[in-house]
C-alpha cells in the first residue's frame, strides 16, 4: 500500500470513480426507455431524476484533475472498493422513488444485492413492481456479474497495468485473453450468447403455459439473466416457485451451471477442447462437492422423512444444492418451509454448498473450487509427506487449464481467502444470533449474504432490524470484491488519518 497517499492519488481516485459512475448513469437509460415504452410514466420520472443525480456526482468527480492517463495497481483497488458503494448508492435513487421501499436503506440493500448478485431483497410488495424496475434491478445482476469495471475495461476507460488491477480486484484472478480489453470484451460475448439462448427458451416455455408475448420475453429475461449471473433477483416474490414449471427449473440449472464456470475454461471449451470439462479441477471439485452434499440431504431427509420421495424430492433437493453451490439464489419453496421441506440436514447441505461457492472467474460468489480443490490436495500432500521417507521429493500436481504443480503461494492464498470467508460467515451469524435469530437461521442467512446467493431462511425482509440491513450490505460487498480491495480501503484510510491530524495540529 502507498506509504504516505498523496493529494494526487486522491484526484486520481475521485476522477476514475466519476468515469465509472457515468457508467451507471448510462445503464439507466434502459429502464427509463422501457418505462417510456410501456406508458409507466411515474417510474420514467423515477430515472430520469436517477440519471441526473448521478450524472451530477460523476461530473463533479471527473473534475479532479489527473496528469497520468491509467491507474497504478494500489489506486485500482481503492477505486474498485469505492464503485461498488459508490455505485448502488447511485443505483439506489430510482429505486427510492418507486414506492417499493420504505427507507433509502432498503433501496440501497437491494441495489448492492444486484450488484453484488447476492439477490437477496426487501423490497416491498414485489408482485406489483413496474416493469422498469423490475429491469433495473435484473439489470444490476448483468452489470455487477460481469463486473462495473470489467465494463470500464471493454470501453477503454482504464488502460494499461490499472486495467488489469482493477480486473484482479473485482475478485477475477485470470486473464483469459493476452490483453485484458479483449479478455473483458469475451465475457460480454459469453453472457450474450446464454442470456440470448436462455430467453428464447424460456420464453417459448412460458408461451406454452398461457403468458401473453410481452411479459413471457420480460420474465424469461429476468430469470435467465439472474441464473447465468448467479444473482437470484426474481420478478415475482414466489421467485421459481411461481411458474410450477419443472422445464423452467430445468433450463434455470443449466444457466446456473454456465454462469458458475470459470471464464477461462469456457474458452478453452468454445475453442474445441470439451476434455476440459472433465480435467480440470475446479469442475472436478464442484461436481464432487455437489453430489456429496445432494447425497447427504437425500440421505438426512429420507431418514427424517420430512419430505415425500419421488419426482418431487428429487427436483427440490438437487435445485436447492445447485442453486447455493453456484451462488444464484433462485427458490422453489417458501422461506418458511425450509426446515419444514429440507429439514436440518437439507439445510446444512445448503450452508455448505453456499459458503463453497463456484469458480474463480465467474459471476459467481464464496470460497471457490479452485482454492477448495487446492486446500484438499495440500492436505493430501502433507499426509503423503508425512509417510514418506526424509530423502523423498513429493509434490502433488493438478489440472486448470494446463497442468500445474502446487506451490506453497497457491496453498497460502487460498487458505488465507477461505479463512477471511469463513471469520465472515461466522460474525455474521453471531450479529444475528445477538439480534434474537437461531443460531442455525443467523448461519444461513450470513452464509448468504457474503457468499453473494440469496437464498433466504426468513430474516431477510422490509422489517428486519436496521442493524441487519447494514451488516448484509458490508458482508455483500466485502464477498463479492473477495476482500482484497475493501482491505486495500481500510489500510489508506488508517494510514491517512495520522497524516489528517498531524496536519489539523
Amino acid at each position: 500500500m502507498w506509504v504516505t497517499p498523496t493529494s494526487s492519488d486522491l484526484r486520481t481516485v475521485l476522477h476514475f470513480l466519476g468515469m465509472l459512475l457515468m457508467g451507471i448513469a448510462a445503464a439507466m437509460l434502459v429502464p427509463l426507455v422501457l418505462a417510456l415504452v410501456l406508458a409507466e410514466w411515474a417510474p420514467a420520472l423515477d430515472y430520469v431524476i436517477g440519471i441526473g443525480v448521478t450524472l451530477f456526482f460523476a461530473s463533479t468527480l471527473m473534475l479532479a484533475d489527473v496528469r497520468a492517463d491509467s491507474l497504478n495497481r494500489r489506486q485500482a483497488l481503492v477505486v474498485t472498493a469505492l464503485v461498488w458503494i459508490v455505485g448502488a448508492s447511485a443505483a439506489a435513487v430510482p429505486l427510492l422513488f418507486s414506492q417499493n421501499y420504505i427507507h433509502f436503506i432498503d433501496a440501497l440493500f437491494d441495489s448492492m444485492s444486484g450488484l453484488a448478485t447476492a439477490g437477496l431483497t426487501v423490497v416491498f410488495d414485489l408482485d406489483h413492481m413496474a416493469w422498469s424496475h423490475s429491469m433495473w434491478r435484473h439489470l444490476l445482476h448483468l452489470i455487477g456479474g460481469q463486473g462495473i469495471v470489467v465494463a470500464a475495461i471493454s470501453f477503454a476507460v482504464a488502460r494499461g497495468g490499472g486495467a488489469f488491477a482493477l480486473y484482479q480486484a473485482e475478485g477475477r484472478e485470470e486473464r483469459i485473453l493476452p490483453n485484458v480489453q479483449h479478455t473483458a470484451r469475451f465475457i460480454w460475448f459469453v453472457t450474450a450468447v446464454y442470456v440470448t439462448l436462455g430467453t428464447v427458451a424460456l420464453a417459448i416455455a412460458m408461451l406454452l403455459d398461457g403468458i401473453s408475448l410481452g411479459p413471457a420475453l420480460l420474465n424469461a429475461f429476468f430469470i435467465c439473466v439472474a441464473a447465468f449471473d448467479t444473482g437470484g433477483f426474481a420478478p415475482h416474490s414466489q421467485s421459481l416457485l411461481y411458474y410450477h414449471s419443472w422445464f423452467v427449473e430445468a433450463v434455470s440449472m443449466v444457466l446456473m451451471l454456465a454462469g458458475t464456470m470459470n471464464f477461462a475454461l469456457q474458452a478453452d471449451v468454445w475453442r474445441g477442447d470439451v476434455k476440459e470439462m472433465i480435467t480440470n479441477i475446479e469442475t472436478r471439485t464442484l461436481a464432487i462437492n455437489m453430489l456429496i452434499l445432494t447425497a447427504f440431504a437425500s440421505v438426512g431427509i429420507a431418514l427424517f422423512g420430512v419430505l415425500d420421495t419421488g419426482g418431487e424430492f428429487v427436483r427440490k433437493v438437487m435445485f436447492h444444492i445447485v442453486s447455493a453451490h453456484t451462488g444464484t439464489g433462485h427458490q422453489t419453496i417458501y422461506a418458511p418451509q425450509w426446515s419444514l421441506t429440507l429439514g436440518s440436514a437439507g439445510i446444512a447441505a445448503v450452508i455448505l454448498a453456499m459458503g463453497a461457492g463456484g469458480a474463480v472467474s465467474s459471476t459467481a460468489g464464496g470460497i471457490k473450487a479452485l482454492r477448495i480443490g487446492a486446500i484438499v490436495k495440500a492436505i493430501s500432500l502433507s499426509i503423503r509427506k508425512a509417510l514418506s521417507p526424509d530423502s523423498a521429493v513429493v509434490k502433488s500436481r493438478y489440472h486448470h487449464i494446463t497442468d500445474k504443480t502446487l506451490t506453497d503461494q497457491l496453498i497460502s492464498s487460498s487458505m488465507t481467502v477461505f479463512i477471511l470467508y469463513m471469520v465472515t460467515y461466522i460474525t455474521g451469524a453471531l450479529v444475528g444470533m445477538a439480534y434474537g435469530y437461531s443460531a442455525g437461521d443467523a448461519l444461513f442467512e450470513s452464509t448468504s449474504a457474503a457468499g453473494g446467493v440469496g437464498l433466504t431462511i426468513g430474516i431477510t425482509s422490509p422489517f428486519m432490524p436496521t442493524g441487519m440491513k447494514w451488516l448484509y450490505i458490508i458482508q455483500m460487498w466485502a464477498g463479492r470484491l473477495e476482500f482484497l480491495a475493501l482491505m486495500a480501503l481500510v489500510a489508506v484510510v488508517i494510514i491517512s488519518i495520522p497524516r489528517v491530524v498531524r496536519k489539523k495540529r
